[in-house]
């Protein structure tokens, strides 16, 4: 068996050399990932499920909903992303100068009824 060493790596477990079409990935921390073979990965990540380590963090969302007056697009951005993942812009046109924030359409029965 002839193994090239550019196609293959050693798994950081088990320290197996293993070809790259093998080869997972897994998050050893934020910022760094740790290299294993097939069988180590299933094996670290039953131990995950099997510690409930692997919970999702879920975050609600909240849609504001926006009007370009430049371009007259109406549309909805999550306000949990906004100035995080991504500047508020349109996505029709691209511009942030003629933008509004306008009522949702279930705060505007409310805003109806309010002034009644």
């Amino acid at each position: 068996m002839d193994l090239d060493i550019r196609k293959t790596r050693t798994c950081e477990r088990c320290k197996t050399v293993v070809l790259l079409d093998k080869v997972r990935l897994l998050p050893k921390n934020n910022e760094q990932n740790i290299l294993l073979c097939e069988p180590c990965c299933n094996e670290v990540k039953k131990n995950k499920v099997a510690l409930g380590t692997t919970k999702a963090k879920t975050v609600q969302s909240s849609y504001a909903s926006y009007f370009c007056n430049r371009c007259r697009y109406n549309f909805k951005a999550d306000q949990s992303k906004v100035g995080l993942t991504h500047n508020l812009s349109c996505p029709y046109c691209g511009k942030i100068d003629q933008l509004e924030q306008r009522p949702s359409r279930q705060e505007v029965p409310k805003l109806v009824k309010q002034t009644l």
